[in-house]
């Protein structure tokens, strides 16, 4: 197993402990690896919120909800699943035992829609929620825990369909570049995530170590911290190459402190680099949806978005880039046509 602020120690007698070391916390973890005991103490840890003991009545919610997070557990520890998601689901499926933690696994869809009508205050939160249940429900229909309908079947979701983040344009790149000069935290922070449009979680964790060489070239390769969860590997832009020569540092990408940023720190960093370039309401995630259309519009191949993004071969969320990057190009098609057809007035 490979976990996150997790070092294996060998002992003088020869025995092994594994120790949970972030920041000022140091802790030697219960329980043998793998084990409930030592994966919740371990989740309890990088948490930072408590994992009660559960006495939880057999075929109740709570007994499911717990079968389904020891699952999810064991599934993080062998990478099969993000940290991310498992910190998120015990958070909303907490709220679901607080609610029904007692009553019968076989939960009626009346009762999924009043939880989520009683958090209509925080729609986000609501919707989050309705996500975590209907994942336990798909899990535990499989495993035959449950002999019922998937309680959130044709529950509406209040979060209303957005366009998302904003995508960059090549003049927004052009501008950022253009502000932030060569050597700055900043433009390495941008031209990395151009070079790998990797996620924030993984951007942050980027560094020499990932680095390897292939008839001559340098290349990339990293585990992707979120879903597909598939090793990625790229060749490394000669861009790339020329603004990291003069850094020694092992992670490419430091805060202030000299310390990797958190996930979430980075985003609010990115953010204030953008806006202090002029580019109001840019994002990290704009970098890479822009891209995929810049490039789309260039003419490169849903295949080559696909390896770009570290995306399944053919995934609906590349054809969606594709088709707005058609889209673009048949609106200025029709235009320069209309053009012919109306009569202008410029001399």
């Amino acid at each position: 197993m490979r976990l996150e602020y997790v070092t294996e120690e060998r002992l003088p007698s020869g025995a092994v402990r594994y120790r949970f070391r972030r920041g000022k916390v140091k802790v030697t973890l219960k329980g043998e690896p793998g084990s409930r005991e030592f994966l919740e103490h371990y989740s309890t840890l990088r948490d930072g919120v408590p994992v009660p003991k559960s006495r939880a009545i057999t075929g109740s919610v709570e007994w499911l909800v717990g079968l389904y997070l020891k699952d999810l557990e064991q599934r993080v520890a062998t990478g099969l699943a993000s940290p991310l998601t498992l910190k998120g689901h015990r958070h909303h499926l907490g709220k679901l035992v607080s609610e029904y933690g007692s009553k019968d696994a076989a939960m009626p869809r009346s009762a999924v829609i009043k939880l989520h009508d009683k958090l209509m205050a925080t729609p986000g939160a609501a919707d989050n929620l309705l996500k975590a249940i209907s994942a336990l429900y798909k899990w535990g229909i499989q495993r035959e825990h449950v002999d019922c309908d998937n309680p959130t079947r044709d529950v509406k979701r209040n979060r209303k369909q957005t366009g998302g983040f904003e995508p960059w344009t090549a003049d927004d790149i052009a501008t950022f570049l253009a502000f932030h000069k060569p050597g700055t935290m900043a433009r390495r922070a941008l031209i990395l995530a151009m070079s790998t449009t990797a996620r924030r979680g993984d951007l942050c964790r980027l560094g020499r170590q990932n680095e390897f060489t292939r008839d001559g070239r340098v290349w990339l390769r990293w585990k992707q911290d979120k879903a597909p969860h598939g090793t990625v590997e790229m060749p490394m832009p000669t861009g790339l190459i020329d603004e990291l020569h003069a850094s020694s540092n092992m992670t490419y990408i430091l805060n202030g402190y000299g310390a990797p940023f958190t996930v979430a720190g980075l985003g609010n960093k990115f953010r204030e680099w953008a806006e202090a370039a002029g580019l109001k309401g840019r994002s990290l995630h704009g970098v890479r949806k822009g891209l995929s259309a810049i490039l789309t519009s260039g003419g490169a191949s849903s295949g080559e978005i696909d390896v770009l993004l570290g995306h399944e071969m053919g995934s609906s969320e590349t054809r969606i880039y594709i088709r707005s990057a058609e889209r673009a190009l048949l609106a200025e098609q029709v235009v320069d046509r209309l053009d012919k057809i109306i009569p202008g007035t410029a001399k």
